[in-house]
């Protein structure tokens, strides 16, 4: 049995809406130099006014020549009137616990607003809600403008306005009373959902919103999936249910539209910590590869290899790599990515440019002291410093890199030393994410307190997820993560699936560390720095809160 929602999901209904309808006459276009001259408002219960407001209003200055003829007020009608102040009080007590409802509503509300800061009243707080724009989504392509004489005539309304407030109210209520029947087709039932229109495209997807009216206000992952069960896009939320319904408010992108025209269903899985839901959405795309997921579009398996016991060391990619002694930096999303680092090393270290080292003979590169040529040790020592580089000392890569760039700079060779700061760029983002990896897989087990969960990370991969019992001992919460523990064994090269999840709980760990503790770690644990050059230098970032579990002596770090 499905279990009941409560009137917070299902929202407002419209029905239960008490809308105040408002129009205000003014002396001119700006509340800086003019002043309201008549204020019309109703109150309107399940499409009956149940309440009305009117009056007239001394502006404190002349009615304007242009105003007199448009609305038929003057200065001998408004000699006796009211003045504003002495209006606020009975007109803030109409509106309280209202939804505001006006045509081109910033003119009006903008006024009202400038009234009450000038008679030290607070600016109102009411939900609003504008016909006009209402109009422009809803009745697109059907009326030339959308002035409310305008819709008031093509909708046939009762009343037609004539530029007097509450003549203009009573046809504001009208077009609303037509606007809200209209929407009722596309499943708009509830306040939220028609203030949400204003903002939406009516392209004949809205009314699949009500593919989210079960889903929960939790957090976790969710799936468009097409009429064939297909995986259409797989995401995260820390509000599914607001989440998911978000998309249909007229998102304008292409992509997002064509979408939700091929979705049928939504289905959620619920986590408890985001750290999860992150995860398991990683996971998700891997497996599914959903097609409007731009993750899932693209396979990331191309790395980069480095010879390094072969009889000639090299540097070549490769797609399929192997448990073979050499050295596999990757994976990476396209062959063009591993291109770009090997001209990078090779600017870096004078090692070969050709793709057969055995048979280099000399070369014009040797010639420069780029390239070993044909001397095989000396090629050699070059392959294992750029090994060590990589894996141990950043900076000289990045140094003779960035001498290179200042250099083509400073002969003014802009366009090459650009190429030069994308290499190096290419090369510090595939050593950040390899340096992320690395740390996790260093740090062996790692158990973190997130909220009331506990957290096992094992080999770069998030290997088991429990509830934190109050008053268990801490073995036996180790003890049930260890029993639950899966993760992927990591050998000589990281796999796809790997990598984008280390690289998700890396992401979570910058966002969200302030939320968890360390409990126990069996290794190393460190934080590789990733703003800007590396440098070579790690640093080491505490955990916040102590860690409540010490790890082996001398082998913890925090």
């Amino acid at each position: 049995m499905s279990e009941q929602r409560s009137f917070e999901d299902l929202g407002t209904p419209l029905a239960g809406v008490t809308f105040c309808v408002l129009d205000l006459e003014t002396t001119g276009g700006s509340p800086a130099d003019s002043a309201i001259t008549e204020i019309g408002a109703c109150k309107v219960q399940m499409g009956e006014v149940v309440g009305s407001f009117h009056t007239l209003v001394n502006p404190g200055q002349p009615v304007p020549a242009f105003v007199r003829l448009l609305t038929g007020i003057s200065d001998d009608l408004l000699i006796e009137a009211p003045d504003i102040e002495a209006v606020l009080p009975s007109l803030l007590e109409f509106l309280k616990g209202t939804v505001l409802v006006a045509h081109n509503a910033r003119f009006d509300i903008g006024f009202l607003n400038a009234a009450l800061e000038r008679s030290a009243y607070p600016r109102l707080d009411n939900r609003v809600l504008d016909t006009a724009i209402l109009a422009r989504k809803i009745l697109a392509g059907e009326v030339p403008n959308n002035k409310l004489s305008t819709l008031a005539r093509h909708l046939r309304c009762p009343h037609q306005p004539n530029h007097r407030a509450y003549t203009d109210v009573l046809a504001t209520i009208d077009v609303l009373h037509h606007l809200i029947e209209r929407v009722a087709g596309f499943g708009v039932t509830t306040l939220e959902d028609l203030a949400a229109m204003s903002s939406s495209r009516l392209d004949g997807t809205f009314s699949k919103i009500k593919l989210a009216d079960d889903l929960p206000h939790a957090s976790g992952i969710y799936r468009f999936l097409g009429a064939n069960g297909q995986t259409l896009y797989v995401g995260k939320a820390a509000d599914l249910r607001s989440r998911v319904r978000s998309y249909f408010y007229g998102d304008p992108r292409r992509k997002v539209r064509d979408l939700l025209r091929q979705v049928d269903r939504v289905e959620v899985e619920t986590y408890a910590t985001m750290l999860e839901a992150e995860v398991a959405e990683a996971r998700a795309i891997v497996r599914e590869l959903p097609p409007h997921n731009r993750a899932g579009k693209r396979s990331a398996n191309w790395y980069l290899k480095i010879h390094v016991g072969a009889k000639v060391p090299k540097l070549t990619r490769a797609r399929a790599p192997r448990d073979d002694g050499h050295i596999y930096l990757g994976p990476f999303a396209s062959i063009r990515v591993v291109k770009t680092l090997i001209e990078a090393l090779q600017d870096a270290f004078p090692v070969h440019r050709c793709s057969e080292p055995a048979r280099c003979k000399g070369c014009a590169f040797a010639e420069m002291g780029r390239c070993a040529g044909e001397q095989r040790d000396e090629h050699a020592a070059e392959i294992r410093a750029l090994a060590a580089a990589l894996d141990n000392d950043p900076d000289a890569v990045f140094r003779p890199l960035e001498a290179k760039m200042r250099r083509l700079a400073a002969l003014e060779r802009f366009e090459e030393a650009a190429e030069a700061r994308e290499r190096a760029v290419s090369v510090e983002r595939a050593l950040t994410t390899a340096a992320q990896v690395r740390s996790l897989m260093a740090a062996g087990d790692v158990v973190l307190r997130v909220r009331g969960r506990a957290a096992l990370l094992r080999d770069a991969q998030l290997a088991a997820a429990t509830d934190i019992f109050e008053g268990e001992p801490i073995a036996s919460l180790l003890a049930r993560l260890q029993a639950k523990a899966k993760s992927e064994p990591v050998g000589a090269f990281v796999s796809c699936e790997v990598q984008r999840e280390a690289r998700v709980i890396w992401s979570w760990l910058r966002r969200g560390a302030e939320d968890c503790t360390l409990i126990a770690v069996s290794g190393a644990w460190t934080m590789p720095l990733s703003a800007g050059r590396l440098g070579g230098r790690f640093t080491v970032k505490k955990a916040v809160g102590a860690a409540t579990v010490p790890a082996p002596e001398g082998r913890h770090r925090a």
